[in-house]
């Protein structure tokens, strides 16, 4: 059911009862919880998890978590509802003694693949092993094992969402500069094939593994030298892409995402400054990410996950006090912050699962910390559709034009501007211009129009912010640059407001750098203020008139305007002073 009609569903039975005030209580009440809000799944302090545990989310219903610590063993949980309870399941046949699980994929309720290492995080575990249920645990199937001689343990084991019966485990190599293992399954884990490739000098990162086909895969590497691991031929060869401007004290690449096009993706990198990267040409160029609503200088671990069959990505910078997270819409051109939580903190892992079927775009998240606390996210598109964002130029005026399709609980727009020359990745470049009030809650187009009067001559970026009464916001960016262009003429503007008591605003326009002076005359031709006198830039300029110290009457302004090629030229008016 698409979220339009779980909407006119509620409208329809209340309005069955006669109470129109209620459906719009609901309406309301409704968005709140649906629109971004992490909130505890309804367990929390699972027991036994360690430093770093990890979640996998089957679907909706069905969540896996699992951790360990060495005096303990591995430990596995799993829900059948969502979240709102957890049972730990038997680990009959799995080697216990120094072990933890190190990464999970539950296929469905009884099926699960587990890999290992040791609960302190240093690799140190001989022999890492990965195994298989399918009857949640009752027993335990072992698939493979590193090998006695081979010092690292699993990084993941992970499966396409497009293509479920493609997956890879993934195994680090003994000491930096031995072999990876990876093993590949066509057929939904039945069957696994073993293969081995040269590390180039590092390790690889937990819970950094993903798979979008059976040819494109790949993971995370540490960061004394940057850099994700990507296979385009099944694991034939990889290549390395370096990290654009990551330092050797950022950690590991701690996770690495793709959107299903192979085109667009994220690199997550637990630092004390940037921490996202993102590709636009299959990972082999990395640009580091600016992001509204998370400062730079946040240190924690992050995650990032695109959602299958969707241009989003979800976003998590987690430490021991406070998380930041996001929405990351249409391959980075879009945000949608979720704000900061002290409530959700030290979050390890996420994982996130999204279905077709269900209304656009809405996936069910969860995040899972060392003390066992699990918060979910049960995210819809926020409550605006935008249909059109267009622009045109009038002179120094530039009108702007949107149009939403649908909007739920919208408060309003802010307008942001920002030169050409200034960096927009930097939140504080823009310029706040304007406000525009939403509609609310409404069906059907919606037209929205705003006007950015006297601009200089110039190129500009506009975009603006839309907030719903919960304060979720998102941005949406115009397409293009905007040109205002220089003036072909020397003006003079009529004085506003005129007549005037005492101040008032001249205008003007000067096509080339020239020096200009401008003074006002009284009606016998007596000087009586100068207001400009300096050299100027070409463009559009303003000036301010105070005349509390002029009686009532008819006044003249005359601008002079000596040009770089020695052309003169003065331009008279006149103003009208009321008292």
């Amino acid at each position: 059911m698409s979220r339009t009609q779980k909407i006119e569903k509620m409208q329809t039975r209340f309005l069955q009862i006669g109470k129109l005030t209620a459906v719009l209580i609901m309406i309301f009440t409704a968005v709140e919880l649906s629109f971004g809000q992490w909130s505890p799944s309804g367990s929390s302090n699972l027991s036994n998890l360690g430093s770093w545990p990890s979640v996998s989310v089957a679907n909706d219903n069905i969540v896996f978590v699992v951790g360990g610590t060495t005096s303990y063993g591995p430990v596995i949980y799993r829900s059948t509802n969502g979240g709102v309870n957890f049972t730990e399941l038997p680990r009959n046949g799995i080697t216990t003694y120094q072990r933890f699980f190190s990464c999970v994929w539950g296929k469905d309720a009884n099926t699960i693949f587990v890999g290992d290492g040791t609960p302190t995080g240093d690799g140190t575990v001989y022999n890492a092993k990965f195994y298989k249920t399918t009857n949640a645990g009752t027993n335990w199937t072992l698939i493979d094992q590193s090998g006695s001689s081979v010092k690292g343990f699993f990084n993941g084991v992970v499966f396409s969402r497009s293509n479920p019966q493609v997956g890879f485990a993934h195994c680090d190599p003994s000491g930096s500069s031995g072999n990876f293992l990876m093993w590949k399954t066509t057929n939904g884990g039945v069957n696994w094939t073993k293969f081995t490739f040269t590390a180039p000098s590092a390790y690889g990162a937990q819970n950094s593994v993903f798979c979008i086909d059976a040819n494109f895969f790949g993971f995370g590497l540490n960061v004394s030298n940057a850099r994700v691991a990507i296979t385009t031929n099944g694991g034939t060869n990889f290549s390395y892409y370096s990290l654009d401007g990551a330092s050797s004290t950022q950690g590991f690449v701690s996770t690495v995402t793709f959107n299903d096009d192979k085109i667009h993706g994220y690199a997550a990198v637990s630092s004390t400054n940037n921490n996202i990267w993102q590709t636009t040409n299959g990972g082999i160029n990395w640009t580091a990410l600016d992001v509204p609503g998370v400062p730079n200088n946040v240190s924690g671990q992050a995650n990032i996950k695109y959602i299958s069959g969707t241009n989003s990505a979800f976003y998590v910078v987690s430490n021991t006090t406070i998380s930041y997270s996001l929405k990351i819409k249409e391959n980075g051109s879009e945000f949608v912050s979720y704000g900061s939580s002290t409530a959700m903190k030290n979050v390890m892992h996420i994982d996130a699962f999204y279905a077709p079927t269900d209304a656009p775009g809405d996936a069910s998240l969860f995040s899972i910390n060392p003390s066992g606390s699990v918060f979910k996210l049960q995210d819809s598109p926020l409550p605006v559709e935008m249909a059109s964002f267009t622009y045109s130029v009038s002179g120094r005026n530039v009108h702007l034009k949107w149009i939403t399709s649908m909007e739920q609980n919208n408060a309003g727009f802010d307008i942001y501007r920002i030169s050409e020359n200034l960096d927009r990745a930097n939140i504080s470049n823009w310029t706040k211009i304007g406000f525009i009030n939403g509609k609310g809650t409404v069906n059907g187009n919606t037209e929205y129009n705003f006007t950015d009067n006297n601009l200089n001559a110039g190129k500009y970026y506009y975009r603006i912010k839309q907030t719903d009464y919960n304060g979720n916001f998102e941005y949406f960016d115009l397409n293009g640059l905007v040109n205002i262009a220089a003036p072909s003429k020397i003006t003079l503007g009529q004085n506003y407001p005129n007549p005037f008591n005492p101040l008032t605003t001249i205008g003007y326009e000067i096509p080339q750098d020239a020096k200009v002076v401008m003074k006002v005359y009284d009606i016998t031709g007596r000087e009586m203020s100068t207001l400009v006198n300096e050299m100027q830039t070409a463009g559009y300029h303003t000036v301010k008139f105070d005349a509390s110290k002029l009686s009532s009457g008819l006044y003249f302004y005359r601008i002079f305007v000596n040009g770089v090629n020695g052309m003169s030229t003065e331009v008279t008016k006149t103003m009208s002073v009321v008292k």
